[in-house]
């Protein structure tokens, strides 16, 4: 994995979720150091070339100078590093995360975050003494080595994301598990999501959210390319143009038929409940059928004193 230098204007810019609408985000690197065949990172205009990642390294500096000159409200969370996985691609990646990390909690700044990757222990024992401002989102969509070696290329293994899991429960940081994504033909077997709700039970996760596969920008065309053997037409057959959900109002997602997913979440919620796990749609990536709003924000954060910042930076 290569590592190119890049720089950044603004340290804290402007995302969107369905749910909540405009947050902070904090991005650390462009493209990613994995490579996940449903990766949207990797097809975003401005990523760079295959098998590298753009790092930011001056961000902790600026990240540093824009919270300490306070010239606006600072904002009460911020979502880390949504443009790429902040722990793959390098010790130089984690280095640079890490030291952002730092800077955010030192100056009581709530933090979301998710990986695919491994967390170093000194970042869990950070994330652990500001455990009320931190919420962990963890992708989990299969226990299959086979899978993670196909569709996840470069991740983190299902056990070693299981033993992340116990390291972050043991450390007190909430975590949010996200079964997603599901893909139909690959991952959603009820044999796989059994093996895979016991699992989650057996490490003491007690709810979790669920999401299948959607096409941002260049997906599809990803997916065609890398996808093993003759997976990649079998997958994007699925996706019905004239189905009222095939996309959003915005026309940026492409959605796999409602009633496929209507029928795949009650089959799993079915499954997760005689484990003990309950399981739920995230709003932002399942239109059409029941679900809630996304779990981001740190579930201790302190009730701000006014509205959320007019953000610092657009990307």
């Amino acid at each position: 994995m290569r590592v190119l230098r890049g720089e950044k204007k603004h340290a804290i810019s402007k995302g969107h979720i369905g749910c909540l609408g405009d947050v902070a985000t904090i991005n650390v690197a462009r493209g990613c150091g994995g490579g996940c065949v449903f990766c949207h990172a990797r097809c975003v205009a401005g990523a760079p070339p295959p098998g590298a990642v753009l790092l930011y390294e001056n961000l902790p500096d600026l990240l540093r100078k824009t919270l300490e000159r306070r010239r606006r409200p600072l904002p009460r969370f911020a979502l880390f590093s949504t443009a790429s996985d902040p722990f793959l691609g390098g010790q130089q990646v984690v280095d640079v995360s890490r030291a952002c990390l730092q800077t955010l909690v030192e100056h009581n700044i709530g933090l979301s975050l998710s990986t695919r990757g491994d967390v170093p222990e000194a970042v869990v024992d950070l994330l652990a003494r500001h455990r009320d401002f931190v919420r962990f989102t963890l992708p989990l969509p299969s226990l299959s080595e086979e899978y993670v070696r196909d569709w996840e290329v470069g991740t983190a293994l299902p056990r070693e994301r299981l033993f992340l899991l116990q390291r972050l429960q043991r450390a007190g940081v909430a975590v949010e598990v996200r079964i997603e994504p599901l893909i139909p033909f690959v991952n959603d077997s009820t044999e796989q999501l059994r093996e895979l709700t016991s699992a989650l039970a057996g490490v003491g996760i007690e709810s979790a959210t669920v999401s299948y596969l959607h096409l941002r920008p260049g997906v599809a065309e990803q997916l065609q390319r890398e996808a093993p053997g003759e997976m990649g037409p079998l997958v994007l057959g699925g996706f019905v143009p004239d189905d009222p959900a095939f996309q959003q109002p915005t026309g940026k997602f492409q959605h796999l038929p409602v009633k496929l997913r209507a029928a795949g979440l009650r089959r799993i919620q079915r499954i997760a409940r005689d484990r003990g796990v309950r399981v739920s749609a995230c709003n932002c990536q399942n239109p059409g059928i029941p679900a809630r709003r996304c779990a981001v924000q740190p579930p201790h954060l302190p009730q701000p004193k006014g509205e959320q910042i007019p953000l610092l930076g657009v990307e």
